[in-house]
């Protein structure tokens, strides 16, 4: 395992991405200085997406009969790190979908349900 950069990532290497992101929790005002909690999150690279504002794409699980990711979408300016756990070279064993990652990657969409 190493420390990379976004840039060195490839679709399909597995990675953990250990990020800020703003905490919610209740407490006396003087607790709330520092809201941000780390995550870490390891999964797929999927790659990039987003115009205004970027976002890490890291796949989390995939249906293997329509190839649809699901994913975690985070703000690349909130990464503090990446590690590359395995290149995608050694996961195409294992993982075969990874073969099938393209430019455009289908990620499953949820809907809210009104009761």
């Amino acid at each position: 395992m190493k420390q990379v950069n976004l840039e060195d990532l490839e679709k399909g290497d597995f990675v953990i991405v250990k990020w800020r992101d703003a905490s919610e929790m209740r407490a006396r005002l003087e607790q709330h200085e520092l809201p941000d909690v780390f995550v870490k999150d390891w999964g797929i690279y999927l790659g990039t997406t987003g115009v205004k504002k970027r976002y890490a794409v890291i796949g989390k699980d995939v249906v293997e009969m329509w190839n649809e990711w699901g994913a975690a979408r985070i703000p690349i300016e909130l990464i503090n790190e990446i590690v590359l756990v395995m290149k995608r070279e050694e996961l195409l064993g294992v993982i075969t979908e990874i073969l099938a990652l393209t430019r455009r990657i289908k990620l499953r969409r949820y809907t809210r349900r009104r009761w």
